[in-house]
């Protein structure tokens, strides 16, 4: 490795610690005053840097939160894949995931929170979930357990219903503890599958998350 290459290496890790160190600032600070009433000054301060800093890594306030989001959510993504990957039904991939997902969301209403203000294109665009929910729902046609006339309408009937559903948390409605569980269900049915067999999968026996130690999850506590 020359020179060169290795001050450009050393400078990308420099700076994707800061852009993770002010990430996780603005978890805490979005959890002490709430996202609306955080303003960018408030996360500097937090991350003991300059406004100038800032301004190096986001532009806005809208960005950081959708930063924010997009790391969450995949780090979120990722731990319930890594249990959901454990099935080899389908079905039972997406019932399971879906159901982690939105139990994980009724513990950490923050979470809800930056769905729904950051909204579903962003919330969507560039999270795994792009990767992992069109997966299950073509493996689910091609083994009979949904039946669906257009995938990408069966994309847009799942995320589109999980996102309504983290917005409707988001809004502190009352909701029952199944909550979680009806809105699987709607989606199974909305997948083509029977009542008897989407109500069973939506009340699997449910693993909870557990977010390793260092995990943007662990910045705020449960709701």
């Amino acid at each position: 490795m020359t020179e060169e290459d290795h001050r450009t290496r050393v400078g990308a890790e420099r700076r994707e610690r800061m852009r993770r160190r002010l990430i996780e600032s603005a978890l805490h600070v979005f959890a002490r005053k709430g996202v609306d009433a955080t303003d960018i000054k408030d996360v500097a301060e937090q991350a003991q840097v300059s406004r100038g800093s800032f301004y190096n890594y986001f532009e806005t306030n809208e960005e950081l939160m959708a930063a924010v989001l997009e790391e969450l959510g995949n780090e979120l993504l990722v731990l319930v894949d890594t249990v959901v990957t454990q099935h080899d039904d389908p079905a039972e991939r997406m019932a399971l995931g879906l159901r982690m997902v939105l139990h994980t969301a009724q513990q950490h209403r923050l979470f809800a929170r930056f769905v729904a203000r950051v909204g579903i294109e962003r919330a969507v665009g560039n999270s795994l979930a792009m990767n992992y929910v069109p997966r299950d729902i073509e493996a689910g046609v091609a083994a009979g357990r949904f039946h669906v006339n257009s995938l990408p309408a069966a994309l847009t009937l799942v995320l589109g219903t999980a996102h309504a559903a983290l917005c409707s948390m988001a809004l502190n409605l009352p909701q029952p503890e199944d909550f979680p569980e009806e809105v699987v269900y709607q989606i199974l049915l909305g997948l083509g599958m029977r009542r008897d067999a989407a109500h069973r999968l939506a009340r699997l026996p449910l693993e909870s998350v557990e977010p390793p130690a260092g995990a943007l999850l662990n910045c705020f506590d449960p709701a």
